[in-house]
Formats: structure tokens, sequence, C-alpha cells
């Protein structure tokens, strides 16, 4: 009994089903509703959605890249698109390729200070933002150009937070545009959704997308981690 308890948690989302109908519900609510729905890139360009009922649609691709061509598979069919931020350890040359080829906008899902901090405590300073501009010049150099970037958020370093690297003086120096956080928070949404990665899905707070929308909150970021939409190994 000890075993399994000890198995089940760390196989949950692979024993539990997908929930690509779910995503595919929470676009077609969205559109029926009369939302406009946009990416975060479009969106911080003031070129989409502003004045009128807007989902805004950003993927943080934490873990297992290839979910996100099931995710950006469903998109692509509602014809939208959205900005997908990947880590080096999911950053995946066919699927970056492939996503940018149907449209969808890709940037750099950075861990620079709680790597750090990981290996030797280290606080934010100014050789860490230097690492985090190598970073990125070394993410463009590999999958292309990028107009943005997004901290990842480490549950393994509590007080720490990657998005320090950039709250005081924006991306200066870090060869983007913006940072997506940033971005987002200035422009203050009505609601950031966030997904759950227990495997019965969910949203964080408690929050439910489909009333959300029947109130004709707006705007609405949505934000997803695709592999905790999907199953399986």
């Amino acid at each position: 009994m000890k075993v399994a308890a000890r198995v089940r948690p760390r196989l949950s989302r692979t024993l539990a089903r997908a929930r690509w109908r779910e995503y595919e519900e929470l676009l077609a609510g969205a559109r029926e509703a009369g939302y406009r729905i946009v990416s975060v890139e479009d969106w911080v360009d003031g070129e989409a959605g502003h004045g009128e009922q807007t989902l805004i649609l950003r993927h943080d691709v934490d873990q297992h890249p290839r979910s996100a061509l099931r995710m950006a598979a469903i998109e692509r069919r509602a014809g939208v698109r959205s900005t997908w931020y990947f880590r080096w350890r999911t950053a995946d040359p066919a699927v970056i390729a492939r996503l940018r080829a149907d449209g969808f906008q890709v940037g750099f899902h950075y861990e620079t200070l709680t790597r750090r901090a990981l290996a030797n405590g280290s606080a934010p300073d100014a050789e860490t933002r230097d690492e985090l501009a190598r970073e990125v010049a070394a993410f463009q150099r590999l999958y292309g150009p990028i107009r943005s970037i997004a901290p990842h958020g480490d549950s393994r370093v509590p007080g720490v937070s990657n998005a320090d690297l950039v709250r005081e003086r924006g991306t200066a120096g870090l060869l983007v545009e913006f940072d997506g956080n940033e971005a987002m928070a200035a422009r203050r949404p009505a609601v950031w959704l966030t997904d759950r990665s227990a495997a019965e899905g969910g949203w964080g707070e408690g929050l439910d997308p489909q009333a959300l929308i029947a109130r004709g909150e707006t705007p609405i970021l949505c934000l997803t981690h695709p592999n905790n939409w999907a199953s399986g190994p």
C-alpha cells in the first residue's frame, strides 16, 4: 500500500484522461459569446481585442513539448493563434519550427535566477541579468527571433522569483521587446486564469472559465500548460 501511495501521484497525469475536448469547448464557448481570441503578443501590440470582450491565449511549455502540437492543432482549427514560452528543457527544434510555420508566436521561458539559487543560493545581481541576456541571445540563435520572454515559476525555490530579473529595469539590454508577465500586469487583465496540474484538471483559485465568459468578464488572460491537458507517457 505504501508503494502504491507513492506511485499514484507520480503517474496521475499519465493515467488521467486527456482534456483536449475541454479546451475545444473553452474556445468555442468564448467565440459563441462574442469574444475575440488573441495571443499575448498581439494584445500587447494593442492591435487586437481592445474595447471588446477578449480572451488572451498564453502557453508555458514546462514539460513534454510535443503536447504543445496537440493544443496548437485545436487552435489552428479554431482559426486563432497564441504565444508559446519554452524552457531550455522543452525547446524542441521540431516543435518550435512547426509552431512558427503555423503562424504561432514563440518566446523564451527563463529560469535564470532560480537555477542559480538552486546551485549556490545567488540573489539577483548584474551578473545574473547578464546571464539572462546571454541566454536570450542563445535562444534566438538556436530557434529564431523572439519578441518576448516570460519567467518560469519554480516551486523548488520558495521565495525566489525569476521575474525579479526584469521587475525594475524591464527588458533593456535583453534583445527582446517585453516580458510577458510585466506587460500583462501593466495592462491589468480582469482575470488571470491559470490551469492546474492536478490529474483531475481544473483551474487555479477554483475559477470556471465558462462562468467568466457567461458574465462577460474581459479581458481574460488564459494561461495554460499543454502537458496538463495530455495523458499517457
